[in-house]
Formats: C-alpha cells, structure tokens, sequence
C-alpha cells in the first residue's frame, strides 16, 4: 500500500510544478525537468502551461507561453487508487511553506486519472503560487 501512495505523491507533487498531473501517469514516480504541464489559475491567469524546472516538492514552473514563472508555496492534493481487483484506496496530501509577500498570488487547480503500475488513479489537487508579472 506504501508504494502507491509514494507514487501517487510523486505524480500529485513531484509531477507538478504547482500540482499538475498528466503525463506522468506512464511513469508517476519518475516526474523529471522539463516536463510540460496544465493548470486552471485565477486571478485573471487562466489555463498555463508549465514546463517544470525541478523534480523536488514545491518547485518553480516556467510558463511555456511567456518569461512568467508560477512558483507554488502550498498543495492540496486528494486522490485515489484502485489496484486491479481491488478496493478503491484514498489518499490526500498537503504540503505548505510561507506564502511569499509579493502579492502576486493565484489559486490553480488541475485534475487528471488514468492506469498506473498496478491499477488506475484519479488525482484532483490545488495549488497556491507566486507568479511573476506578465511581460
């Protein structure tokens, strides 16, 4: 059981330079830079893609489209597991350091589920950023 929640974790929060799954779901546990990902944003942002800068909790994300930078400073993730033949098993994960006093803040959120080594996944997460002003 200790695994897939590591894996889970691993595509929840190493794959997500704010919390962005997607891709990973091939290989979740292996969540490498440069990898692209989407995320839902307010505060007038909108849909960003982001290529990840790192394969660390909480790394910063270059938005694909611009010189903007999203870095996340909190996550919520919940997400499921369902081996095959199994019972569905439940995970969250929350992971917070100090918001930063730039007061470029936004709240995205992403979504993503599909097969994993052993089963399917869902992955709902938010994630709370510091951005850097549009050029």
């Amino acid at each position: 059981m200790k695994s897939w929640k590591a894996m889970i974790a691993a595509l929840g929060v190493g794959a997500m330079v704010l919390g962005i799954a997607g891709a990973a779901a091939a290989d979740p546990t292996n969540a490498k830079k440069g990898e692209i990902r989407t995320i839902e944003c307010d505060q007038g942002l909108g849909t960003l893609t982001i290529a990840l800068n790192g394969n660390a909790k909480l790394t910063p994300g270059l938005v694909t489209t611009s010189t903007q930078v999203a870095v996340p400073y909190r996550s919520h993730i919940e997400a499921s597991f369902t081996p095959t033949g199994g019972e569905i098993e439940f995970f969250v994960d929350d992971i917070e350091k100090p918001a930063p006093s730039n007061g470029r803040l936004a709240v995205c959120t992403f979504h993503d589920e599909g097969p994993a080594p052993g089963g399917t996944f869902v992955l709902d997460g938010t994630v709370w950023i510091s951005y850097t002003p549009s050029p």
